[in-house]
């Protein structure tokens, strides 16, 4: 298991969340994970900052994405989360 935010390892935290689409149609599956950094930038609403953390993953490091790109994407993905959020996280610990 990753993080859905910045695909770290491991999750420590379980958001509900409903089903919903991204922007190109790709289905999110319900509940999210998160790491302690990403969850701490989700309760202090750091959109920006978790927005930011996307750039630590592997594929936009390694410059397959663009940064730009992957940035917005995630911006985009995110506010979905938000939407489609169901009550507090849960911790895996």
């Amino acid at each position: 298991m990753i993080c859905d935010f910045c695909s770290s390892h491991p999750p420590a935290w379980l958001y509900p969340a409903d089903t919903f689409l991204d922007q190109y149609n790709s289905v999110s599956q319900g509940d999210w994970l998160a790491c302690d950094e990403c969850h701490g930038l989700i309760e202090a609403g750091d959109r920006a900052g978790l927005a930011n953390r996307v750039l630590l993953t592997d594929v936009v490091r390694s410059g397959l994405v663009d940064k730009k790109l992957a940035r917005r994407y995630a911006r985009d993905l995110h506010d979905r989360f938000f939407r489609s959020r169901r009550g507090e996280a849960h911790s895996l610990k």
